[in-house]
């Protein structure tokens, strides 16, 4: 069993170069032009420029491994895709494999969601109403779409006997594990004495012989009716003796006879009115002041660098440079505040980062103005 378990079939896929290198190759004449007019340009500008450049040449990499690490791997009863940082299985199900032309004449129309590059791989719709899943490098060779446990997944394979080679192969020796599992499973079936010969099978009865048997029942069931109905006639004609008279029943007063007395009134008792503390009025505790620090500490870190610099006089720097640095000062504090907030609300794992982050510019900005 371990031995059919472990055999694993790659089925390569069907690539055109020209079409999957196009992006990368894009990116890549992007990030030179970027680079070189960073170095003319030189200083601010440039060095974004400089950053622009990189970033995309960062992209046009990633994207050529991205696009030749697709492979397509069949195991037993599954059809596993994997790249680079990823992996996608797609179980095979009972069903019909078919072969859709995507190109020509009677070509199937295909939308797949992200097809821009000239490749796809992922969600797409067929003939404009069916859901599919595509593994699609070319646009050349037609697609084979096998149903999945994910719904039908289609396939631009390099050889399409190869790919349906190995998922029939994939198919039968997923059936013959099913088979050892519930072997195994089984209970052994006990050792019993032989059973005596079972009697004949009763003989089916003809039209004529139940409409017969059903005439027969009808009568007796008449006859049945008709005997309970005359014994009910004779025990309601037996005389039945007087019962003894009623006592008499004195008079119900008047209100009774109104209606159901009213019901009695309890008077409701008072209590006293008590004086409770809001809770916005209570002290917090040392969990509340914890997990308040990172909202609070930068409007504080504001607040102080505020002080430090009206203590001290005017800054050094000219005055448009000065106006820049006091209004950056003064909303960096509510700014990360907000931050903070945010991050403790969507990702409380972050706040620390936030509030460490707002502090620094504090002490930075700070340290520019007095300098």
């Amino acid at each position: 069993m371990s031995e059919l378990t472990t055999q694993i079939t790659s089925v390569r896929l069907a690539r055109e170069r020209g079409r999957l290198f196009a992006a990368p190759v894009l990116f890549a004449l992007i990030a030179a032009g970027s680079v070189g007019a960073g170095l003319l340009v030189r200083g601010p500008g440039g060095i974004s420029l400089v950053g622009i450049g990189v970033l995309c040449a960062v992209v046009a990499a990633y994207l050529v491994a991205l696009v030749s690490s697709y492979r397509l791997l069949v195991e037993p009863g599954v059809l596993r895709l994997r790249w680079l940082g990823g992996e996608r299985s797609y179980r095979l199900v009972r069903g019909s494999v078919t072969r859709v032309g995507v190109s020509g004449e009677n070509a199937a129309a295909l939308r797949p969601r992200f097809g821009a590059l000239g490749w796809a791989v992922g969600p797409a719709v067929l003939r404009g109403d069916e859901p599919i899943e595509l593994i699609r490098l070319s646009r050349r060779p037609p697609l084979i779409v096998a149903p999945t446990d994910r719904g039908r997944l289609a396939i631009a394979a390099a050889v399409e006997s190869e790919l349906l080679a190995a998922m029939t192969h994939a198919v039968r020796l997923q059936e013959r594990l099913d088979e050892v599992a519930a072997r195994r499973t089984a209970p052994p079936t006990p050792e019993v004495a032989p059973r005596p010969a079972a009697p004949p099978a009763p003989r089916v009865l003809t039209g004529i012989e139940r409409t017969l048997i059903e005439q027969r029942l009808a009568a007796e069931r008449a006859a049945a009716q008709a005997a309970a109905d005359v014994e009910r006639a004779g025990a309601a004609a037996e005389v039945v003796p007087d019962a003894a008279p009623a006592p008499d029943l004195a008079p119900a007063p008047a209100d009774t006879l109104v209606g159901p007395a009213p019901p009695r009134r309890v008077a409701r008792r008072r209590e006293r009115t008590r004086w409770q503390r809001p809770a916005w009025l209570s002290v917090p505790g040392p969990a509340t002041v914890v997990a308040a620090m990172p909202i609070a500490l930068p409007i504080i870190g504001a607040g102080i660098a505020w002080a430090a610099v009206t203590v001290t006089g005017r800054p050094v720097l000219p005055i448009d440079e000065a106006r820049i640095l006091l209004a950056a000062l003064a909303l960096v504090g509510p700014v990360g505040a907000v931050g903070a907030l945010i991050a403790r609300i969507w990702y409380p794992r972050l706040g620390g980062l936030v509030m460490l982050s707002s502090v620094a510019a504090l002490a930075m900005l700070t340290r520019t103005i007095l300098a």
